[in-house]
């Protein structure tokens, strides 16, 4: 790619950035509409990418060919549109700019939320005013009830929280960047994982030179999918906006009524109610088949464990499976450091030995980058008063959260999936109460939103997937690359802010009068995770449960273990350890039976045609997952244009939110 097609990519891409830093807010939370920038195929950037390669690039290919965007140049275009849908929402503001701004409102009006504060003695540059009971805080309240008419946004008030909130931020996402460089290479190259969700991503983008479309849609079996698709969530959007005029085709299923005796009644809900989504239906077409098993197997078995608990142990408590979780989620990221300690080892070797080729360089400067970004959360940790160990623990954590949601991406594909953030919380309860300290409980709960919530949409995972696009990229270019893509998050979260805090000021509730605007949601989990812990501590609760909770958490790690293990010794092994990471939760629940279904489908066209008819059915898949994707984008423009026109628009909700 000469330097011309690079610096007409990156405008490109900029530009595509900067449209959703704007847009993924505004529709997210002031139309409250369907999540445009939430995961790791995101709308707005799949749908941006669409608009390349459908229309833009054909109409060069046939007027101007030697303008037509290349296959590195959509890479780079595509993965800096990954990169920017990081910060918008899901993976960064939405869980902390509100927050900020509410807080000094929210202390001075609560006695004891004070008291809790004045304990915790936090620096001020924290927030944009001083906290304090009964204190006169304009900025604050204005952010969250409006800003009055004639009054312009005190701007000045933000100045100290970007800063000293940066002190965290750059050096965390500077980790999530370099472990991204060092982990993509070896789990691509050395282990073998199949990315099936890159794959996915790639297909979009493929060499276009002896035509004006990707391969993948020049074949009729991708528009089949996708028209299908298409065509179900178009009636579905239709009927929403024409109840007696449209009908829609039913995607989900209740089955109550078959589950009313015991103890089947008391299985969980979601064995009961599903809805198919046809994204995950798609993905798990491209997943390894122990993997798409795995998934839905594990739902299944713990609907089954829960059912005979709930139905005849009289201290049975739901949370154990968490618990189960939990375990896995510590020992699954430690197992991968174990199983590829000698490529970790090289990277911390690389670090203080000269680079004498460009692999041994891209180890050294990502080496470097890990443990100066670790380096700098750990200062930041220890200004905010955590003590100097406990931080270290709450990087350990980070490092293998992070690791563990890109790992899952990695062998799932699964583009939505995130960790709990209670599971930090969990760690610190089973800490003596005499170890504990105000600042460390309070801000481990927001390391625990940081690697729960946020991982979401996981910068680690999305970086990976943003410079793993091109498969024949080399070492310099990733580290290029990389240092690119580190700059755009801090550029999205600089511009994204200024966005929602214009939007926040001017917007206290969504157009539909349904919620409030920004931030509540994101807003609810930090009064929980961290200020909820806060208080608990000087009150002198432990926070400990009523039943073994380290031996369902070792229960879950020694399973994990174990299950990791077959794998490695036998191919033909059939269950798959990763699923572990999210059994039971959220995503999983809405998830499992959209997998079953894609995984069922695959197992019969390989039955009935080996290995040529799932070949050809990729393109059916494919077209099928964006066809839904398509979809959301479509319904989320005629939101945005029925508002702009002053009327009463409806939320097409299609994809699990």
């Amino acid at each position: 790619m000469s330097i011309r097609q690079s610096i007409a990519a990156l405008l490109i891409g900029l530009l595509g950035s900067v449209l959703i830093w704007v847009v993924a807010p505004y529709n997210n939370f002031i139309l409250a509409n369907a999540f445009i920038s939430d995961d790791f195929i995101p709308v707005a950037a799949v749908g941006l990418i669409l608009l390349l390669v459908l229309g833009i690039n054909p109409l060069l290919h046939f007027v101007v060919p030697r303008l037509r965007l290349t296959f590195p140049q959509l890479a780079l275009i595509f993965g800096i549109l990954l990169v920017a849908s990081i910060t918008p929402s899901q993976g960064g503001l939405r869980h902390f700019l509100y927050p900020v701004g509410a807080t000094p409102l929210y202390v001075s009006q609560d006695q004891g939320l004070s008291r809790a504060y004045k304990t915790l003695d936090p620096p001020a540059a924290l927030f944009p005013e001083r906290l304090g009971y009964g204190n006169s805080v304009p900025a604050s309240e204005s952010f969250v009830d409006e800003l009055p008419a004639g009054e312009s946004i005190p701007w000045g008030k933000w100045v100290a929280p970007t800063i000293a909130w940066a002190g965290f931020f750059v050096p965390y996402w500077l980790m999530l960047t370099a472990m991204a460089v060092i982990v993509l290479p070896y789990w691509r190259d050395t282990e073998r994982q199949p990315f099936p969700l890159l794959e996915a991503q790639r297909a979009l983008i493929e060499d276009t030179q002896s035509g004006a479309l990707p391969p993948a849609m020049t074949r009729p079996l991708f528009w089949l999918g996708f028209g299908t698709v298409f065509f179900l969530h178009l009636l579905r959007g239709l009927s929403q906006y024409y109840p007696t005029g449209v009908p829609a085709i039913p995607l989900d299923f209740k089955m109550w009524q078959f589950f009313t005796e015991p103890p089947f009644r008391n299985l969980p809900q979601y064995v009961k109610t599903f809805q198919i989504h046809f994204l995950f239906l798609g993905i798990a077409y491209f997943m390894p088949n122990r993997v798409g098993l795995s998934i839905w197997f594990f739902q299944i078995v713990y609907a089954v464990f829960i059912m005979y608990g709930v139905s005849y142990t009289p201290m049975f408590h739901a949370g154990v499976v968490t618990d189960h979780r939990l375990g896995a989620w510590v020992a699954i990221p430690l197992c991968i450091v174990w199983f590829g300690r000698a490529h970790w080892w090289g990277v911390l070797k690389s670090v203080f030995t000269p680079a004498v080729d460009d692999e041994q360089l891209r180890r050294k400067v990502a080496g470097t980058a890990l443990l100066a970004g670790a380096m700098g959360v750990w200062c930041w940790l220890l200004w905010v008063g955590v003590p100097w160990w406990w931080a270290m623990g709450l990087i350990v954590a980070m490092f293998l959260f992070a690791l563990g949601m890109t790992r899952i991406v990695a062998e799932t594909g699964v583009p939505l999936m995130a960790p709990s953030s209670q599971y930090v919380g969990t760690l610190v309860n089973l800490l003596p109460l005499t170890w504990r300290t105000a600042a460390g409980v309070y801000f481990s709960g927001i390391v625990g939103i940081v690697v729960g919530h946020l991982n979401r949409v996981c910068a680690m995972t999305m970086v990976c997937h943003a410079i793993g696009l091109d498969r024949h990229a080399k070492p310099r270019t990733h580290l290029r690359l990389a240092g690119l893509f580190f700059g755009l998050i801090l550029l999205g979260c600089v511009v994204g802010g200024f966005v929602q805090l214009t939007y926040t000021y001017h917007y206290s509730e969504t157009l539909n009068h349904e919620m409030s605007a920004m931030g509540r949601w994101g807003d609810g989990y930090f009064r929980w995770m961290a200020e909820g812990p806060l208080r608990q501590f000087l009150d002198g609760q432990s926070g400990t449960q009523p039943y073994n909770q380290v031996g369902h958490i070792a229960f879950g790690a020694a399973l994990a273990v174990f299950l990791l293990v077959m794998c490695q010794r036998s191919a033909r092994w059939p269950i798959h350890p990763v699923p572990l990471l999210f059994v039971g939760n959220w995503y999983a629940h809405r998830i499992w039976f959209s997998v079953l279904l894609g995984w069922a489908l695959k197992m019969t066209i390989l039955q009935l045609g080996g290995a040529r008819g799932y070949k050809v059915g990729r393109d059916l898949f494919l077209g099928i997952m964006i066809g839904e994707v398509a979809s959301v984008m479509l319904w989320a423009v005629v939101a945005a244009l029925v508002a702009a026109a002053g009327g009463e628009y409806q939320v097409v909700a299609i994809l699990p939110f």
